[in-house]
């Protein structure tokens, strides 16, 4: 095994682990020997689990270019899939939503080249026009075609598997895009090439891929605002949970020795206001009724308790969109949303603003920004809001939720991990869970997967990762349950002499064949003592 090999075998491996800085190290290294499409996608799962998601979008494409250019369709598929999801990230959903467009078409086994004209779709305002009720009403189960076509070199599963990723990431980039105000940045199709041809180096860490030629002479002057309003950012941010039941929902803000008598909530359907402090802005994910929102100041928090519009159980606190500029949140926006909330504020450079002197009060800076910031993210007016005063208990359910501790207020929390009532003593699996139809009516679709029915308003809970094996998993432990007792063989036979990399279902063949382990391009299969 060449040194390239061995360093690229222990990044994935230490990706694997959730090691992803020292995954991507290695890979790093192992890159700099050759440039293998899937070494370069593993980093790009890293860089996005590290949130380096500029990064990861160009590790994505760069495969992606590769991959065109040695023909290799599955992993062109995979690499646009990859692409879509750091798009997402970045909070560009009309960008993510056409890759994995091109995700998909490539699995209905459409021409790499075809002119799908995907993204001409655009309105007059130039928003994106797709809807996520096309994509939903198109989904169905991609039925096998029989044991041999299934197990055999065609690939049928792994197409499966692939084009379930691909309906996935659309249906969540146009489920988000749908919530977005018109004209803002997320509902604009930037992306120019299917197939984007991607140089050797890589970009610093939230910056844009450009020449110094066309370098944009405000962009040190908006990376050093960025970095600034992080630093403040990271500083001021205030520690809280929350927790919920089907109708209400409980934001603990832990704040000590709050005045009670000076200190109020303006909340309207979608965004709580607290008075000074702390002073605080929360873009809700989802609508409450105002007139029912109660609060209570105690010694060590703020308890807010909230009323939902429609009953059920919400992926987050806050609008995603909304969520790296809460002072709830210490991670703070990376320079691709700051640059875009910058821009829905109708400015293009900090300078615009006015704001005051950085270095005769930052505090001050900081405050006047996130003030300017947070309003680009009320949209259009909203209806007036409801003002409420000190409440001596939080408003009460007949059974009180379980605590459940932190949520991040991030796409992969999973709402059926949230509190159910103390008192339900029947306990309700994840699959019973996943089957059922969402209490706004939304569809659950038939699936054979373990995990049940798929709940399309829901798919943003779904880990990348676990969408990506749970359909195949599935898949071939229902193969070898249905299947006679030659078949068994054949499969035990392929399967424990190859190592796990083939797989055969006819015993005729397997009982006459010696299988040899046949590790996947990049890895390289190793014999353990």
């Amino acid at each position: 095994m060449s040194s390239a090999e061995a360093l690229a075998a222990a990044g994935l491996k230490a990706v694997a682990a959730g090691k992803y800085a020292d995954g991507i190290e290695k890979l790093s290294q192992a890159l700099k020997d050759r440039p293998a499409p899937l070494w370069l996608l593993e980093r790009s799962k890293a860089y996005v689990r590290a949130n380096q998601i500029d990064l990861a979008l160009h590790d994505a494409e760069k495969a992606l270019h590769i991959s065109f250019q040695r023909a290799n369709r599955d992993l062109m598929t995979e690499c646009q899939i990859r692409r879509s999801v750091a798009l997402f990230r970045m909070g560009r959903y009309a960008d993510a939503d056409i890759c994995a467009f091109w995700a998909l078409r490539l699995t209905e086994g459409a021409r790499a080249t075809e002119d799908d004209g995907q993204q001409n779709k655009v309105d007059g305002n130039g928003d994106y026009t797709s809807r996520v009720d096309e994509v939903t009403a198109q989904a169905r189960p991609d039925p096998g075609s029989g044991l041999a076509t299934a197990m055999g070199s065609s690939g049928r599963s792994r197409d499966a598997s692939l084009k379930n990723q691909a309906i996935s990431w659309r249906v969540q980039a146009l489920t988000h895009l749908e919530k977005l105000c018109v004209g803002d940045p997320g509902r604009k199709v930037t992306v120019t090439e299917k197939y984007p041809n991607i140089d050797g180096n890589t970009p610093a860490q939230g910056s844009k891929t450009v020449s110094a030629s066309n370098r944009n002479p405000g962009d040190n002057t908006i990376r050093e605002a960025w970095e600034r309003f992080r630093e403040m950012h990271s500083k001021k941010a205030i520690r809280s949970s929350f927790y919920q039941t089907e109708t209400t929902l409980t934001t603990d803000i832990f704040v000590k020795n709050t005045d009670a008598a000076r200190f109020s909530v303006t909340a309207d359907e979608q965004k709580i206001t607290t008075g000074e402090s702390p002073s605080i802005q929360l873009h809700l994910w989802g609508k409450i009724k105002p007139d029912e929102t109660k609060y209570t100041v105690k010694p060590m928090k703020i308890e807010l308790v909230l009323r939902k519009e429609t009953p059920g159980k919400w992926p987050m606190l806050v609008r995603e969109n909304a969520a790296p500029f809460s002072k709830l949140s210490s991670a703070g926006p990376t320079l691709e949303q700051f640059t875009s909330l910058l821009s829905l504020s109708r400015h293009e450079n900090p300078d615009d603003l006015h704001l005051p002197a950085f270095e005769a009060g930052p505090d001050v800076w900081y405050s006047s920004l996130m003030e300017t910031l947070q309003a680009s993210l009320d949209g259009p007016k909203a209806p007036e809001a409801k003002v409420l005063r000190k409440d001596s208990k939080p408003a009460t359910e007949a059974a009180a939720p379980t605590r459940t501790g932190n949520v991040p207020m991030q796409p992969q929390v999973n709402p059926s991990s949230a509190s159910k009532p103390a008192d339900d003593s029947t306990p309700t699996s994840a699959k019973g869970d996943s089957a059922k139809t969402s209490a706004a009516g939304a569809p659950a679709y038939p699936t054979s997967s373990k995990r049940g029915a798929v709940n399309w308003d829901k798919l943003e809970d779904v880990d990348d990762d676990e969408a990506e094996h749970s359909d195949v998993n599935s898949f071939f432990q229902k193969l070898y349950k249905d299947s006679d007792e030659n078949t068994r063989r054949a499969m035990m036979k392929s399967y424990v002499e190859s190592n796990g990399t083939s797989l055969s279902t006819n015993w005729d063949e397997a009982r006459e064949t010696t299988y040899k382990t046949k590790p996947p391009e990049g890895v390289e299969a190793k014999e353990w003592d």
